[in-house]
């Protein structure tokens, strides 16, 4: 378990590591947070997931500009697909939030979805399942002497069906899971074989899974850097894997929507980049 102010990053335990990539937990009830600091910013990211609002509201923000324009109210237990491009939510008071991310393969396994009808997708759970799962899922009970999180691994316990897997820390080790998983797959015999098969398991392709991992390391590279040193783009650019630094900077506002320089100075000082600060 790793926090930040006011987040808690959970890791699953050992038999839901082929389900699950990590939990986020948000909770500001017992702090007094401005207008600005209630906005969330998250980068685009692989992995789907379903959210719990324990407490109060959150919107979707829809579109930037002079103000930005806010979606409805979201839904207490809704579904996020993987994303493309940055997002960002808000909400209008304190909330409690738990996000639990899952492997897209094993996602779209426990909802009987394809992953690649679900990208960009934000969308109150009931939208993308039915049944006993359903009901399991959406009236989970959060006992308020206990974790939220270990509430919804009990009940992803009777759900999931293991199946044995070493955990992966990031976007590259997951990678080479898949890659293995592949490679025992019957009638997968070459390069493309194994791109199209990429693709169905998680909606997205490979080229786009590979930019993911360039970026969430070059993002590690730079967090290792103190305040106080001068960030030299062009080392993090080779470290990472990268032509040279425009090719770092292209991907890292894909990604983020902002450029690497600006990204660590919000990172630093913006309570509403708490995210980045919690992944990193």
């Amino acid at each position: 378990m790793r926090q930040v102010e006011y987040a808690t990053l959970h890791c699953p335990e050992r038999g839901l590591e082929s389900c699950i990539y990590l939990a986020v937990e948000r909770d500001t009830r017992e702090v007094e947070l401005s207008e600005e600091d209630r906005f969330n910013y998250f980068p685009a990211t692989p992995f789907p997931s379903i959210s719990w609002i324990l407490s109060g509201q959150l919107h979707m923000v829809e579109r930037f500009g002079g103000r930005p324009a806010l979606g409805n109210p979201l839904p207490r237990v809704f579904f996020s697909g993987p994303t493309r491009s940055p997002s960002v939510s808000w909400s209008p008071g304190a909330v409690r939030v738990l996000t639990v991310s899952c492997y897209p393969e094993a996602l779209a396994r426990l909802l009987d979805l394809p992953m690649s009808q679900c990208v960009g997708s934000v969308l109150s759970l009931e939208d993308v399942m039915s049944g006993k799962r359903l009901d399991q899922l959406v009236n989970v009970q959060f006992d308020g002497h206990a974790n939220p999180f270990d509430q919804v691994q009990c009940l992803l316990n009777r759900l999931w069906v293991n199946e044995s897997t070493r955990r992966v820390y990031d976007v590259r080790s997951w990678l080479a899971m898949l890659a293995t998983r592949a490679a025992s797959t019957t009638g997968i015999t070459g390069q493309r074989s194994f791109q199209r098969l990429v693709k169905y398991w998680t909606g997205q392709s490979l080229r786009d899974l590979q930019l993911y991992a360039r970026v969430e390391r070059a993002i590690s590279h730079g967090a290792r850097t103190s305040n106080e040193e001068r960030l030299d783009f062009s080392d993090i650019a080779i470290e990472s894997g990268y032509a040279d630094q425009s090719h770092l900077g292209r991907e890292v506002r894909r990604v983020t929507g902002l450029s690497p320089l600006k990204l660590k100075a919000l990172v630093e000082h913006s309570e509403a980049f708490w995210m980045y600060r919690l992944l990193r």
